[in-house]
């Protein structure tokens, strides 16, 4: 091989070695502007997601402020409706007092009422001109104590098992006379005539009680 030939070959393989290096700096080139674009899609795309994570948070603390300026604002109503509440609790505790007082009151004049009601309606006998004598003839039909008049009955309830009580005494204390005049039933504020005599032997009465019973 001549040295012409030999200078060729060397000048042929520079060559090859130079399309080589531009071929693998062209792949390389190629590769790297791929790796670069996907590299900035991925970086846009996080981007993105941070804008939108930093709304979420935006937006959050927004509400969390919002919630807690109601939080704050419903505690200061309860304050105030605890404070009324507890002002009007005392309130209450002490009308409460001063209500069971009178009712107490009010409930004892009730009962007085009541009872001066009962013992106004209540049967009651009283003698109205009721007049009492003793006709002490012992020679002519026998001594007697003479009771006339009338009883009446005040109260507006009925009578029953009406009845005067007659005592009598002669000197010395002696008990002459020891009986009922029995009138029976008085209807409410009513009366009846009373005409008895009451015989008894002896000397003149001194003295003589006439007390009217019944039942209710």
């Amino acid at each position: 091989m001549t040295l012409g030939e030999k200078e060729m070959g060397k000048q042929r393989g520079y060559q090859a070695g130079l399309v080589v290096c531009v071929v693998l700096i062209v792949v390389l080139g190629s590769a790297y502007v791929s790796a670069n674009q996907n590299f900035t899609s991925q970086i846009n795309s996080l981007n993105a997601d941070k804008a939108n994570l930093q709304n979420q948070v935006n937006s959050l603390t927004f509400n969390k402020t919002k919630l807690q300026n109601q939080v704050d604002s419903l505690q200061s109503q309860i304050n105030l409706y605890s404070a009324w509440l507890s002002g009007n609790v005392t309130l209450l505790g002490k009308y409460k007092t001063w209500l069971n007082g009178n009712v107490t009151k009010y409930e004892s004049q009730i009962a007085s009422l009541q009872a001066q009601i009962n013992a106004l309606k209540a049967a009651k006998l009283i003698l109205v001109n009721l007049q009492s004598e003793d006709v002490n003839r012992p020679w002519v039909g026998g001594s007697y104590l003479h009771v006339y008049g009338e009883v009446c009955n005040v109260g507006t309830n009925i009578a029953y098992n009406c009845r005067l009580h007659v005592v009598a005494y002669q000197s010395g204390g002696v008990i002459a006379i020891d009986t009922y005049i029995v009138l029976g039933v008085i209807n409410g504020e009513s009366w009846v005539t009373v005409e008895a005599k009451i015989y008894y032997t002896g000397s003149a009465l001194t003295s003589w009680t006439i007390t009217p019973e019944w039942t209710s």
